[in-house]
């Protein structure tokens, strides 16, 4: 096992390889990528995030993000079930070589990533959770012309997004909002500020009725 190989070392074209940076196990992971896809159709909502695979080996594309549990490995950009966590697609970081969107030259590589993921559920009615690392109003203007919703937190310095967004100051309780068609951008203060944007909620806010919830509370209690 420790000598297997996937690939004839000198069959392989640079050039022409569609992810050199992972040339030595490319056909598998590929195929592996295309059966997890084929076996099964994911519900309406789906997530977006990253992952890193713990490895301290020799590697190129090797990662260190402090902020994972791993810290040193292979960092996974992948398209999950959102119910399940059943991974439906996903994609190794190689660098430049990573293949992306075929209609993204002039989109960020954050924006790209997720429309790679999401290429063939596009104009099928998913909606998509995202966090701030991929959220944009570039992004969900995308999305919405290909029949796709999406939400999750934002940063509130993305390019677009209104000045009183970006500047502003609330007070704790206070909530500012912009809508755009269907995308609405929110920020709100509670202990930090939080700041969202969503193609599926909008600016109007419900009141809670605080006495009800603690009735509910303790008849679950019950």
């Amino acid at each position: 096992m420790k000598f297997l190989h996937f690939t004839n070392n000198e069959t392989i074209d640079l050039e022409t390889h569609p992810q050199p940076g992972l040339r030595k196990i490319y056909e598998v992971y590929d195929a592996i990528n295309r059966k997890f896809k084929s076996s099964y159709v994911p519900e309406r909502d789906v997530s977006v995030d990253e992952s890193l695979l713990l490895y301290k080996g020799r590697m190129g594309c090797k990662q260190y993000l402090p902020k994972k549990r791993a810290r040193f490995g292979i960092k996974f950009y992948q398209l999950c079930e959102s119910s399940s966590g059943y991974i439906w697609n996903s994609l190794i970081y190689t660098g430049k070589d990573m293949p992306l969107w075929n209609e993204s030259p002039n989109y960020k590589s954050t924006t790209n990533i997720v429309m790679t993921l999401l290429e063939d559920l596009l104009d099928k009615g998913y909606c998509v959770t995202l966090d701030n690392f991929y959220t944009s109003p570039e992004l969900a203007e995308l999305l919405l012309s290909h029949r796709t919703d999406v939400y999750g937190t934002l940063r509130p310095n993305r390019i677009c997004v209104p000045d009183e967004i970006k500047k502003g100051t609330l007070r704790k309780g206070e909530i500012v909002g912009f809508q755009k068609g269907k995308i609405c951008v929110m920020k709100y203060m509670d202990k930090k500020t939080i700041c969202i944007l969503s193609t599926v909620h909008n600016t109007v806010i419900v009141g809670q009725d605080k006495k009800r919830k603690k009735k509910l509370t303790e008849n679950r209690k019950e």
